[in-house]
């Protein structure tokens, strides 16, 4: 399996300190970068105005595109359809699957274009950062420098919220790809769009006093 690498970038604010109870609340911001591990491509397939979608994707038969990648169908120039496919694939097998994609070009007459449309993270990746335990370690943290300089301990956790993401775009890119076959040519990946998720708890502990 592939192991992704995470960037994290942390950062922790103080909500609020109430010694009349004996507590503090700590809000801690954790943002989570999933690295790219899936590359996209765009497949264009124009066909009769009769045809149905088993007729495009008889078209592109042996590249792993189904009909759960179709994302667009217009009626092209004269009557035609044009029908519009997006292909992820693992990253590593970017190349293959390039080169798959002209084979499929040479051998149809009805595929008018492929076009790379970069990296992208996969929602199996999106789906495996989570940063909420480590935000409690985070404000646990924060809460002791702060509650030491009041002549304070942290001590159990008390309530913590529920964290939050909001996703940012985040531009990446990876090593262009080479795969020239026929009239296809794949030698540039653009620049793509990754996912930043910003996670956010509040977390209030118990103070106990040193004296």
């Amino acid at each position: 399996m592939h192991k992704l690498s995470i960037l994290m970038l942390l950062s922790a604010a103080v909500a609020s300190a109430q010694l009349d109870d004996n507590t503090i609340t700590i809000t801690a911001t954790r943002q989570i970068m999933p690295q790219p591990d899936q590359i996209a491509f765009s497949v264009s397939v124009q066909t009769t105005l009769s045809a149905s979608i088993d007729g495009a994707l008889a078209e592109v038969s042996g590249t792993g595109i189904t009909a759960a990648d179709l994302t667009e169908v217009f009626s092209g120039t004269g009557d035609t359809l044009d029908w519009i496919f997006r292909l992820s694939a693992p990253l590593s097998q970017a190349g293959a699957t390039a080169a798959l994609l002209a084979r499929a070009a040479q051998q149809s007459k009805v595929i008018t274009s492929i076009e790379s449309l970069g990296t992208q993270v996969s929602q199996t990746a999106q789906a495996s950062q989570t940063c909420s335990q480590s935000l409690v370690a985070d404000a646990q943290k924060q809460a002791q420098t702060l509650a030491s300089a009041a002549g304070f301990t942290v001590g159990t956790v008390l309530a913590v919220s529920d964290g939050s993401g909001i996703q940012n775009a985040t531009p990446t890119t990876v090593p262009a790809v080479v795969a020239v076959l026929g009239a296809y040519s794949f030698a540039t990946i653009p620049a793509a769009v990754s996912s930043t998720n910003t996670c956010t708890a509040v977390v209030k502990f118990q103070l106990y006093s040193y004296h």
